[in-house]
């Protein structure tokens, strides 16, 4: 009995030892994911910047061509209101009706060329006045956008570093934590944690493994139940301890599941008393079948 009882103890400090891994494992985990994880958000955010910011640049290099045009014809109108203006001078200071036919043709030649530049510089000011508007629309996602990025890079920066020097800190606890775990258990505690997600260890409350959700051999769950040796699933391959053997290192949680155990089988109680037997309900119909036919016997004798 008392090789019995030694050998449970040590079961439960290897469960406790285990727990204590799992516990920094589960830390870590959670810190890889900050620097798996923020470096791809600020990506996304990055990228999302990057093509506003493409577009924003598309949109001012047509706002920036449409005013060259707008430049370029005012300033060939301007000159052509020169050259009319020079012409009707000439008009009037001819001295033949040869030249002044001549130069009739140039003035009619010049004004002929006047309404199409008027029409190309409206549709260069109606197209100028569209990008505008575009402009305007994307300027305040553009603003937005940097002003994100600006400060999350310099967030995910410091949060990177402190990530990183909580690894560094978990990684020594690590370390002493597992020094003491039995070599072959720690080897499969390994073989488990690098191919499976967590957890390693998980408590079974009945013969079926919360991980997989496959029932355990029944002869695996005796064993279990024995509490001698950490056992594996024979399904996933997680190690796998009863319940109460789990909880033995924590009082908190073992008065929690009492009063959960406690609560259901009051409200199983009180269930049973709600509803009747189905036996008794059954007994109950009978008499009262019994009560009707000695009613009805005397009434159709008197008939």
């Amino acid at each position: 009995m008392s090789q019995t009882t030694d050998n449970h103890e040590y079961y439960l400090s290897q469960i406790h030892q285990l727990k204590q891994l799992q516990k920094v494992d589960d830390q870590i985990y959670e810190v890889k994911k900050v620097l798996e994880f923020a470096p791809s958000e600020f990506k996304e955010l990055q990228d999302n910047f990057t093509k506003v910011e493409m577009q924003r640049n598309h949109i001012n290099d047509k706002i920036s061509h449409l005013r060259d045009q707008e430049s370029r014809i005012n300033r060939e109108m301007e000159e052509e209101k020169a050259r009319l203006k020079k012409s009707k001078n000439k008009l009037m200071a001819t001295g033949s009706e040869k030249e002044f036919h001549a130069v009739s043709r140039e003035i009619d030649n010049i004004e002929k060329l006047s309404q199409p530049r008027e029409d190309e510089r409206i549709a260069v000011l109606d197209e100028l006045k569209t990008q505008l508007e575009q402009l305007s629309g994307i300027e305040e996602q553009y603003i937005d956008l940097k002003t994100q990025v600006e400060a999350r890079k310099a967030t995910m920066e410091s949060q990177i570093k402190e990530a990183e020097a909580k690894l560094a800190e978990l990684s020594v606890q690590r370390e002493a934590c597992s020094k003491d775990i039995p070599l072959p258990i720690f080897q499969r505690y390994e073989f488990i944690r690098v191919r499976l997600e967590h957890p390693v260890i998980v408590p079974l409350a009945e013969g079926i493994c919360p991980s997989c959700h496959i029932a355990v051999p029944p002869q695996t769950f005796n064993e279990l139940l024995r509490g001698e040796h950490i056992l594996s699933c024979p399904n996933c391959q997680r190690l796998i301890v009863w319940r109460d053997d789990y909880l033995a290192d924590d009082p908190e949680a073992q008065k929690a599941l009492a009063e959960e155990q406690e609560r259901l089988r009051a409200a199983e109680a009180a269930e049973a008393e709600r509803e009747p037997e189905p036996e008794e309900e059954f007994e109950a119909e009978e008499e009262a079948e019994e009560e009707a036919e000695a009613e009805d016997g005397p009434r159709l004798g008197a008939e």
